[in-house]
């Protein structure tokens, strides 16, 4: 790769060209540099940490190397990184468009897609954090409605031409359609078993896992714009992993039914309800289930979690003190592609780094 243009580490092929400004979005950048910087510290020895479910349900933390996530070696010059791309191996899973991911892996000489992931590029510490201690610091993760669809599909296609096993859990005993639980005061009775049988799905196959969602940290001095010595690592959730961010959240059925539905609970009752439909059809609508089940809220945004409940899922030495420096950057951006980038102007930050007005 050559040094004299810029670039980012490892990516030879993608669907992005790092020669151009445009490639260096904020937008863009959120998900190219996560790929960067596995392939770079694949290149010094560094797995990123694996979060898996064992089977009793506790988040055990693993290691996953590049070669595992992307089916290839990630400078090997034959993979091709496609970003924001269509995830067709989804397609008969999913009525209409299949899931759109962050990051597609493809093998560019056979056009084989080899991987795909949700990529989330947080901060550590968040808002809720930054007073605490270094241990306690969490990251504040923002999920949206795509990458519920995602995780439908990624346990679905576990049954793929078997989806009648499903039925132990779905389709079964008065679930049917999704139009009959459209009010808060139809499906909160049935909360608690929905929550049961979806659980009970996922621990009893706890063996198929598979990784959906990167999530690179990076670090800064306390709520400081400035990066912490110890600033970069990668963290990567099963789809069952992943199940643990909004079900210990999902309401079990209250006394109230007429109850509002919060966000982690629509998630949990829009994500049973795909699995449903797919026992019954061998695919589902996300659409019309995310409409149907919306529960007077917007669908932007699945749910959210803060860097406190994060903390409790992820603490680690790695999430303590993440393992690349930030005097590895220039290792990473290459060429001056740093000078490529466009960070947003916002006040408040304008604000806090200029002391002096206050003087």
């Amino acid at each position: 790769m050559s040094e004299g243009k810029p670039a980012l580490f490892g990516i030879r092929n993608s669907n992005r060209d790092f020669s151009k400004q445009d490639s260096w979005s904020k937008n863009k950048f959120n998900s190219s540099f996560p790929a960067s910087l596995i392939a770079y510290m694949d290149s010094i020895g560094l797995p990123c940490v694996y979060l898996k479910l064992d089977k009793h349900g506790n988040l055990a933390h693993e290691r996953i190397t590049a070669l595992e996530l992307f089916g290839m070696d990630p400078q090997d010059p034959s993979l091709y990184y496609s970003f924001e791309s269509t995830y067709t191996p989804f397609q008969p899973i999913s009525i209409g468009r299949p899931p759109t991911v962050d990051l597609m892996l493809m093998d560019a000489g056979s056009s084989k897609v080899l991987a795909g992931y949700e990529v989330k590029l947080t901060t550590l510490p968040d808002e809720s954090t930054h007073k605490l201690t270094p241990a306690e610091y969490g990251c504040e993760l923002v999920v949206r409605m795509p990458s519920i669809h995602f995780l439908a599909c990624s346990l679905a296609r576990k049954y793929a031409g078997a989806q009648n096993r499903l039925k132990e859990y779905f389709g079964r005993n008065g679930f049917g359609n999704a139009s009959s639980y459209m009010e808060a005061a139809q499906v909160n009775p049935q909360l608690g078993e929905i929550w049961h049988r979806l659980n009970s799905m996922v621990l009893d196959h706890t063996d198929a896992q598979q990784p959906l969602m990167i999530q690179p940290i990076w670090k800064t001095n306390g709520k400081t714009g400035s990066l912490a010595d110890d600033c970069f690592d990668v963290f990567v959730w099963s789809d069952m992993a992943f199940t643990k961010l909004f079900m210990p959240d999902a309401r079990s059925a209250p006394v109230d039914v007429t109850l509002a539905v919060n966000r982690p609970t629509r998630a949990m009752i829009q994500l049973f309800f795909m699995l449903n439909e797919y026992s019954l059809h061998a695919n589902f609508n996300p659409v019309d289930i995310f409409n149907k089940l919306s529960y007077t809220m917007k669908n932007d945004k699945a749910f959210s979690v803060a860097g406190r409940k994060t903390n409790a899922l992820m603490a680690c030495e790695e999430l303590t003190k993440p393992r690349v420096g930030k005097h590895r950057l220039k290792e990473i951006i290459l060429g001056g592609g740093q000078n490529l980038l466009s960070p947003e102007r916002r006040l408040d930050a304008l604000i806090v780094s200029s002391p002096e007005l206050f003087e």
